[in-house]
């Protein structure tokens, strides 16, 4: 009996462990993935060539299925395979899956044995070289396990409730919100739960966790629900609580990426966050804020070591955490050096073969909190932590690194290093070879590209995370600050790849917002992204930028997917990279994937608001208005003041006034347009003319003086997706079109997003419209709810049903 794991990591087991060799590699392990996702109905052979093998001919694609069958079937059984006709079938009695069992187990009625199979997405990282079709389908396939499992988690913790199990339902609310830690229905039901079993004290200090996330830097209050929830357990009597009502349903937030099982349930752990020390820079709370996130959904997971992988070592740990090294010299402001020096070494032990290493966002939220190893390595899910101090004094470099097992306080492996500051970058392969040894590990060597150049200093570096940070505010200032950072990262180290690709995803956006004439940035966008390319072709980033590059810019679909789907392969940690393939999916309605796309860049970077907002959107248009506003109203905790929101370049204001407009609230919609025009700099009398109009000549009205007040208010010449899309809800159908014929001419490269914008739907049939769609030959479209409002439908019905046209967002 052989076993297929597909969740997590693809692996084929056999009874004497991992089967090797060319039976697990490539499209034959695509093939056994798509056959046992059938679960044991056969699947025709022109369906498989057609998926797998689609730029090659027909008959040397089935030559190739044959090749496939025979290594497949010489390697694992004659009959794993099963020829039915012109159809194949997988033999479910001689090889099992993970993914099979699951769903099996939930069709059967047992979630909680279902949900102890999921290790992660289903083939995490998995790339097929040229295989769109597979890559369409595997997305759609992820989302809806996706689904089940956040389905099946939601059931459990009810019927844990249900049955007065009560530590049960705290642990499947953790893992719940663990998902979506900004959730304050979730927090309520987990507080509530926690109040349940008698921990009101770990209630309450789970309120103050959500409430330090939501306030802090971003200036706003306590969530209501759960605020009114934390004063019932300061004030009523012990039992109460359960007696009433839940403030609102608890909504599972769209295709969440798939969480890892979770051990049994663990007292949560929770940093006590200090206020911010008198005069500290507003970087620094920042990141006292980060660190209060992560925690948030660090104690929620509760997770306890992460059982080793085949082949480790008996008592070998199989994952590790690398906290930022404590900077212990005399100037403060070298807490960078430290923090760089971490970073560098998280991406080294990255290459160790079959090690587990918790994210930088969650290892360096601890930072400072003067927890013990063991409640780190509680708190992370490792089972090793990694701390140093780094001291830079008297033109020397002093590092001091020590691997801790997280179980037993036992130090596994310490070191001393002290270098000259120009030969310090060296350290951190040292430390990964040195913990790869004390694990029983493999580092996998760098590649040739990463070894042919020198790596830039820390002080390059940190330019480099500065305009990273800046990157996603999306104003004119964080664009152009941003961009000066890494011309100055690129002149002090030319060789470093990333840069040159940070550079061009700050380029893109100054094109799309006007603030960089297509003329001069669109060579540039293209000259950094093949220099990076050539400086390093395995850099992810650089295939990301590339993406990017030919969807706004080229319109070429498939050449966009298929470098993005590179990218997230390289580095599927990179949310930019799946932010970009979400803008993709949506471009060419495959919504489901957008959706499931976006929510794995938020998961990886929850603090984003312009993924956030964009999440927002994604639901929007597919008609999920629920969803919409969750997401909506975090972007604004996150950043009342982000361009997507209060509107920039080619887009209106983004955000809840949207769905109001939507929904014929329209009192609700204009006064918080009204809002957002006073955020913009609108006068007091600007904003008496918009409700003027309003009062007038309802929302056309109200649009039409939004478009006056803009003009007033203009600078530069008008947008013209922007000019169209005022149009449109003014009701002026003919200047629309002009509008949009001037945006086609010169290629504006928020076109990508015509074909499933609402506002511009009803326009297809005009044809200057018809022909600006053939023109940029959008890819067939998918089935699914591409298009659908949620409900399986065309557009054009969906835009019959929105009075109010939607935006849409970079």
């Amino acid at each position: 009996m052989h076993t297929l794991t597909l969740f997590g990591t693809a692996a084929l087991l056999g009874p004497d462990g991992p089967v090797t060799g060319r039976a697990a590699q490539g499209r034959r392990l695509a093939l056994l993935a798509y056959l046992a996702l059938a679960r044991g109905r056969a699947v025709g052979r022109e369906r498989l060539l057609a998926l797998l093998w689609p730029d090659s001919s027909a008959e040397r694609a089935r030559h190739q299925l044959s090749d496939d069958l025979y290594i497949l079937r010489s390697a694992l059984g004659d009959g794993v395979v099963r020829s039915v006709a012109d159809d194949l079938v997988l033999d479910p009695g001689l090889i099992a899956s993970d993914v099979g069992t699951f769903e099996r187990l939930l069709d059967q009625g047992r979630p909680e044995d279902a949900v102890a199979l999921v290790s992660g997405p289903l083939l995490d990282g998995f790339h097929l070289a040229g295989g769109v079709d597979f890559e369409h389908w595997l997305d759609g396939e992820r989302a809806r396990l996706a689904r089940r499992h956040m389905t099946a988690l939601e059931a459990l913790a009810e019927e844990s409730e249900a049955r007065g199990d009560g530590a049960a339902a705290v642990e499947w609310w953790r893992r719940l919100a663990a998902l979506d830690p900004l959730s304050g229905r979730l927090a309520v039901r987990l507080m509530r739960a926690l109040a349940a079993v008698g921990d009101r004290a770990g209630a309450l200090r789970h309120a103050r966790v959500h409430a330090s996330l939501l306030e802090g830097e971003f200036g706003t209050g306590p969530d209501p629900d759960v605020e009114a929830c934390a004063e019932r357990l300061r004030t009523e009597p012990a039992g109460t609580l359960a007696t009433r009502p839940i403030p609102g349903p608890v909504t599972v937030e769209g295709p969440a990426p798939v969480a890892p099982p979770v051990a049994p349930p663990v007292a949560p752990v929770v940093a006590p966050v200090a206020a911010p020390e008198p005069g500290r820079a507003p970087a620094l709370q920042l990141g006292a804020l980060v660190a209060c996130a992560v925690l948030l959904v660090l104690a929620m997971v509760g997770l306890r070591g992460i059982a080793g992988t085949r082949g480790t070592a008996p008592g070998a740990p199989a994952s590790v955490g690398v906290l930022p090294f404590v900077n212990m010299g005399p100037d403060p402001t070298d807490a960078y050096f430290g923090d760089g020096l971490a970073e560098q070494v998280i991406a080294a032990l990255g290459r160790v073969e079959g090690l587990h290493v918790a994210a930088r966002t969650s290892s360096f939220a601890l930072r400072d909190g003067r927890l013990d190893v063991r409640t780190i390595g509680d708190t992370l899910g490792v089972a090793a932590v990694l701390e140093g101090s780094v001291r830079r004094d008297a033109g020397r470099v002093r590092i001091t690194a020590q691997l801790v097992d997280a179980a037993t306080g036992y130090r596994l492996w310490s070191a001393e290093f002290d270098r000259e500051p120009r030969n310090v970058l060296g350290v951190q392969e040292e430390i990964a070879a040195a913990i790869a040894r004390a694990l029983e590990r493999r580092l996998a060597p760098t590649t040739a590209s990463a070894r042919r150049h020198d790596p830039p200093d820390f002080e390059t570096y940190d330019l480099y995370l500065r305009g990273l940070h800046l990157r996603d505010r999306l104003t004119p200032d964080a664009l152009r600050e941003a961009s000066a950072l890494f011309d100055r990262v690129i002149a002090r180290q030319p060789q470093f790849a990333a840069a040159h690709a940070a550079k061009a995803s700050v380029v893109g956006p100054l094109i799309m917002f006007g603030h960089l004439p297509q003329s001069e940035g669109v060579p540039m966008l293209r000259a950094l992204t093949t220099r990076a390319l050539a400086l390093d072709p395995d850099l992810g980033e650089a295939h990301a930028a590339l993406g990017m590059h030919r969807l706004f810019f080229e319109w070429d679909w498939a050449g966009a997917e298929q470098a993005l789907r590179r990218a997230i392969a390289l580095n599927p940690s990179d949310a930019h990279a799946h932010h970009h393939m979400a803008n993709l999916q949506r471009a060419v309605g495959r919504l489901d994937a957008a959706i499931a796309s976006r929510a794995r860049a938020v998961a990886l970077d929850p603090l984003n608001p312009r993924t956030a907002v964009v999440l927002g959107v994604d639901y929007f248009v597919a008609g999920d208005m629920e969803r919409a506003m969750v997401h909506f109203r975090r972007a604004q905790q996150l950043d009342p003041l982000h361009a997507l929101a209060l509107g920039s370049g080619p887009f209106l204001p983004v955000g809840p006034a949207e769905i109001f407009e939507h929904q014929h609230r329209d009192a609700e919609a204009v006064a918080e347009y009204t809002r957002i025009a006073t955020l913009r700099g609108a006068t007091a009398r600007d904003v008496d003319d918009l409700r003027d109009g309003y009062a007038r000549g309802g929302m056309p009205g109200f649009w039409a003086r939004w478009l006056a007040m803009e003009r007033r208010q203009a600078t530069a010449a008008p947008d013209p997706i922007r000019m169209a899309n005022l149009s449109v809800r003014i009701g002026d159908t003919t200047q629309a079109i002009e509008w949009m014929e001037r945006a086609y001419a010169a290629r504006h490269p928020a076109l990508v997003y015509l074909q499933h914008t609402p506002a511009f739907v009803p326009l297809h049939a005009q044809p200057p419209v018809a022909r600006m769609l053939a023109g940029m030959r959008f890819p067939p479209r998918a089935q699914g709810r591409a298009g659908a409002g949620g409900a399986g439908g065309s557009d054009a019905r969906r835009a019959r049903t929105m009075r109010k046209p939607a935006s849409f967002a970079w």
